[in-house]
């Protein structure tokens, strides 16, 4: 039964969405859009060097809370690395690519 619905949420990918002539729905499309246009931000602000969460927030110009969600994940999936440690905060940097 669990391998039943678990083969059945595979089958609902985008492209069997597409294929049927699915859309989505315009405010998932403009959030995936600011998603990645702060993602960007961040590596942009990481390439001159490591900084701290205050300090990409300050140079992002976004609140440090969103910065930090954003930071987490981007650690959490290997994109960026905790360095040192500097007044009580962590000093990120974009993750080496290996290969």
């Amino acid at each position: 039964m669990a391998e039943e619905k678990k083969n059945s949420v595979k089958e609902l990918t985008v492209k069997k969405l597409r294929e049927r002539g699915v859309k989505p729905r315009p405010e998932v499309v403009e959030m995936s859009k600011e998603q990645r246009k702060i993602i960007k931000q961040i590596k942009d602000c990481l390439k001159e060097g490591a900084k701290t969460i205050p300090e990409i927030a300050s140079a992002t110009g976004l609140r440090p809370g969103v910065v930090t969600w954003y930071v987490m994940t981007l650690v959490k999936y290997g994109e960026l690395s905790p360095g040192e440690e500097v007044d009580g905060y962590y000093k990120y940097s974009l993750a080496k690519k290996e290969g």
